[in-house]
């Protein structure tokens, strides 16, 4: 059937009850343009039930920008999936199991940023909130956002705080003294409390609700694994005032103490004393997780514990910077015995450093150190297991990256940022084909990016967004259109491709304005980002200048083959026929104006009429599986000039973000031993240096052009390809149709490596292998393979269905 590209579907609208608005604290209310700032705020709605009778129960609920649930006193969940306030996810939570019969409370602490990040669209101050507990009766009982709910601002959080960054909301500096103890219980009396203000919920700046299109996220309790150093740190002689400016300036005066006892976490005692020295404590989780931290400490009144996250140390030290990493907290303790957690900025961190300033001479006692982890929950993740130990440290950080970056979506990083980039996101997504077979936060992610888009054609590089710093990633729209395809091959056509067909179109159409007489994009705006090369220190891909960048080209004509793909999907033949004679036009002027022929390799640009010199990796990966057929001599040319080990330090190294290209490019060329070789050598410099995930780049400490340490981020998703690669090739499994029902299985065990077996899953399954080499012959391979029922597997000459196989390879 033939779909138009001016028709949409209906989209479904969320209803409310009529009593349901959204409420605020009346006094932060009176206008839509005189917002609050970092205002923390408590609510409560008392009811009752009927005391005969089991009451089942779910809540629906949204805030802006962040809100902590109890029932009847317990904790019942966080929120809200990030969104865009045009179509407003709603969380929907089960609370059947913290209902009872008679008076019952729902409490809900709200934090309102006032401004936009790099997750969140300010709006308003806004709690909405629905209960529907079905009852004895014709009728449930409906409980929502109305007046009868009554608020107070809590006193135990300083407005005034910094924020982490622009990606994020504030530091919480929370004190326990000024906290309003039990006030989410049933039995709280309330005192001073005020009914909140309510406004409609249809004339709202939040426009369209839809349910929460994934799960709710996955959250367990993790404990320190040991009490990694202490030392100390003296105050500075002039602070500025500033909580996050004094603390980076401080960090340099940490003095480290050799090791002078137990390293156990439990019930560790601080020195105490009459000194002004901060005493500093470094707790470690063994690797890098995600949630909020969590101390049950026995404190004197006033004490200050500020905690810096790190993901990984510098000569025993947290390090923060100014510009995009004040990964921070601070908690001012009361007297007594206290359990205390983050409440809203969750962190990402191995380490945790506190810095303990004592408000008299008495020691504090740390009796836990944990975190409240939280991750996007995962039914049959893939497996991988290898006789080569450092192959084997390679997936285990690749993979633990891939699963801390699955939050409400593919986030770039659980530390510094947490966003949703677009390109970071297609990788991350592809990679969740073979690691969890789940593609609702593929789905998501690219109905967002779509959301982003201007009148003119152009997606936000990440989103939803709300601080701006960037402008649009021109690379990163194009890596949106292509991703449609692999969502589509990954998990079937379910509509997705045919609703935003038209802003795909559009999207290009945007492109085309650039394209010079010869069909070549020149001078495209904005940022010019393709991939960071070897940064942070050294050579970038040639793709600042202006000009006719190549990669920029090659992703141009990846988009518009994908295009003429979903256009003969979609039976759009005007726009097949468009787009093919588009791409033969622009294939044909890449391979005869940007090629360098005394290298044997395209160039990254043309800029002011002449080719550059520069030659990457990235460019080259794109062009080998773009343009040529893994015979024509090019391709040869390119391997021997580019990849192969006697090319070593000549192009432009791709970083862990392209080598996912990489990996197609090579396996192209039916070069898997030399990606094996790649990744041994690149991935395994992390983990000689002890890395627990993978690095944004290359290189994690680095001294800049002044000598200041410098960092990049230790957990980065998009350099995960491992994940991938080792399922694909080592285990050899293939996908050939949607929710892998049919792969084609054809391991392969690099030099060395005596057994491999893993599995990945299926919608029917786990599809497992295990492959061995025989000792004696090294060349020879047996594989037992479990194929679940309704899937298939093609393996060696034979097609196996559900069961457990045995086939012999020879290599």
């Amino acid at each position: 059937m033939t779909v138009s590209r001016f028709a949409r579907k209906r989209p479904e609208r969320m209803a409310w009850a009529e009593q349901t608005g959204i409420i605020w604290h009346p006094d932060e209310v009176e206008t839509h343009y005189e917002h609050p700032v970092q205002s923390y705020c408590y609510f409560r709605r008392s009811f009752e039930l009927p005391e005969v009778g089991a009451a089942s129960g779910t809540l629906r609920i949204f805030a802006d920008s962040k809100y902590m649930l109890y029932v009847n006193g317990s904790y019942a969940g966080r929120g809200p999936c990030r969104s865009d306030p045009r179509w407003q996810y709603v969380d929907e939570l089960d609370v059947t199991g913290l209902l009872r019969p008679g008076r019952n409370v729902l409490a809900v602490m709200v934090l309102y940023y006032g401004y936009g990040t790099g997750q969140s669209i300010d709006r308003i101050p806004a709690l909405a909130a629905e209960l529907k507990a079905d009852v004895q009766g014709p009728e449930p009982l409906i409980v929502g956002t109305d007046s009868a709910w009554t608020c107070l601002k809590s006193a135990a959080y300083d407005a005034d705080a910094p924020r982490v960054n622009g990606c994020q909301g504030p530091v919480e500096v929370y004190d326990g003294r000024r906290e309003l103890h039990g006030w989410h219980r049933l039995d709280f009396a309330e005192t001073n409390w005020q009914p909140a203000k309510k406004r409609g919920i249809g004339l709202s700046p939040f426009w369209n609700f839809a349910a929460r299109p994934i799960p709710l996220l996955e959250e367990r309790v993790l404990d320190a694994v040991r009490l990694a150093s202490r030392g100390s740190v003296r105050p500075l002689q002039s602070p500025s005032g500033r909580l996050h400016v004094d603390m980076i300036q401080e960090t340099q005066g940490i003095r480290i103490a050799a090791d002078d006892g137990p390293s156990v976490p439990y019930d560790v005692s601080s020195r105490g004393g009459l000194s002004d020295e901060a005493e500093v404590l470094t707790y470690d989780f063994g690797r890098i997780e995600p949630g909020y931290l969590q101390l049950d400490v026995t404190g004197t009144a006033g004490t200050i514990v500020d905690v810096v996250y790190a993901e990984e140390l510098w000569e025993g030290k947290a390090y923060l910077n100014l510009n995009n990493n004040r990964s921070m907290d601070r908690f001012i303790l009361a007297e007594g015995r206290q359990q205390l957690e983050v409440r809203f900025g969750w962190k990402a961190c191995r380490y945790v450093q506190f810095r303990i300033r004592h408000a008299d001479g008495r020691p504090i006692c740390l009796h836990r150190v944990g975190i409240r982890t939280r991750r996007y929950p995962i039914g049959q993740p893939a497996v991988f297991r290898c006789s080569d130990p450092k192959l084997q440290r390679i997936w285990e950080i690749a993979e633990h990256t891939v699963r801390i970056c699955m939050q409400d979506a593919f986030v770039d990083s659980p530390s510094r940022e947490q966003q949703q980039w677009m390109g970071d996101g297609r990788w991350q997504a592809l990679y969740q084909t073979m690691y969890s077979g789940d593609g609702r936060l593929h789905r998501k992610l690219l109905e967002q990016i779509g959301q982003s888009q201007d009148w003119q054609g152009m997606t936000a590089q990440r989103y939803p967004d709300g601080h701006h710093n960037y402008p649009p990633i021109p690379s990163f729209c194009l890596h949106w259109i292509s991703s449609f395809g692999e969502y589509v091959s990954a998990y079937g056509d379910d509509g997705l491709l045919a609703e935003w067909w038209p802003n795909i179109i559009q999207a290009l159409r945007w492109f085309s304005g650039f394209e010079n007489d010869e069909g070549l994009l020149e001078d495209v705006p904005y940022w010019a980002y393709v991939d960071a090369g070897e940064a942070p220190l050294g050579r970038w891909p040639d793709v600042e200048r202006g000009g006719i960048v190549t990669s920029l080209n090659l992703l141009y004509l990846e988009a518009m083959q994908s295009a003429a793909t979903y256009a003969e999907r979609l039976r759009d033949r005007e726009a097949e026929k468009h787009y093919k004679k588009a791409c033969n036009r622009l294939a044909d002027r890449i391979r005869n104006t940007l090629w360098l022929p005394s290298i044997g390799a395209y160039s990254d640009c043309r800029a002011d009429g002449r080719l550059s010199v520069l030659y990457s990796e990235s460019c080259n990966a794109l062009a080998l599986v773009l343009l040529h057929e893994a015979e024509d001599e090019r391709c040869d040319a390119i391997y021997r000039a580019v990849f192969a080990p006697e090319a070593e330090a000549r192009a432009v190294k791709a970083s862990p973000f392209f080598m996912m290209v990489v990996f197609r490019a090579l396996l192209k060329l039916n070069r898997e031993d030399r990606l094996l070789e790649l990744v041994r050598e690149r991935y395994g410099r992390m983990v000689d240096a002890g890395a627990t995930s993978v690095w944004e780049w290359w290189d994690l400490f680095y001294a800049n052009e002044t000598g200041e340490i410098c960092f990049s981020s230790a957990s980065h998703a998009w350099g995960s390809m491992p994940v991938y690669a080792f399922s694909y090739v080592i285990l050899g499994i293939r996908p050939l149709e949607a929710a892998n029902r049919l792969v084609r299985i054809k391991p392969l065990l690099p030099e060395g490596m005596m057994w491999a077996e893993g599995s990945v899953p299926t919608a029917y399954g786990a599809m497992a292998v295990r492959v061995e080499r025989s000792p004696e012959r090294p060349e020879i391979m047996q594989a037992v393979i479990t194929v679940p029922d309704g899937a298939m597997a093609l393996c060696g000459d034979g097609i196996y269905g559900a069961g457990r196989h045995a086939v012999r390879f020879e290599s």
